[in-house]
């Protein structure tokens, strides 16, 4: 167990994604609330169905994470000028605020979790998952 890359990259997730959810409850936010915060903070040209399909989770619950932003004050659905059928999803200034105080919350709690590795080892991890992302995140689903 403790050699298989695949096993440990799992159980390393899930306490990400844990402890990230603890976290945010500070923020009265869960962790997939910061995982679509942090997509709009970088491109606010996305739809619900793109983030549906970067996330890789069901439209429905994209849907429903939105309708819970959008209540809080954080993000704002406006008509793509591209397209009157599309929406996309932007944040609004209280959704960056609050996306940068989720954002530190975060950090921390990698931080915590990285602590066993150097500042270079933590570059490296980082580099190295990045190298196998990439071409996942370009596969269509």
């Amino acid at each position: 167990m403790r050699d298989w890359t695949g096993f440990l990259l799992y159980k390393c997730g899930w306490w990400v994604q844990h402890e990230t959810d603890l976290a945010m409850k500070k923020l009265d936010l869960r962790d997939r609330h910061l995982m679509l915060l942090t997509i709009l903070d970088a491109d606010d040209t996305q739809s619900q169905q793109d983030l549906a399909r970067h996330l890789g989770l069901d439209p429905t619950l994209v849907v429903a994470l939105v309708d819970d932003l959008e209540d809080k004050g954080l993000l704002e659905r406006a008509r793509d000028p591209d397209d009157r059928r599309r929406h996309v999803l932007r944040l609004t200034p209280k959704g960056r605020k609050v996306y940068k105080e989720a954002r530190a919350l975060a950090v921390k709690v990698g931080d915590a979790l990285f602590a066993p590795l150097d500042r270079t080892e933590r570059a490296q991890l980082t580099a190295m998952l990045r190298r196998v992302m990439e071409p996942l995140w370009r596969r269509p689903k």
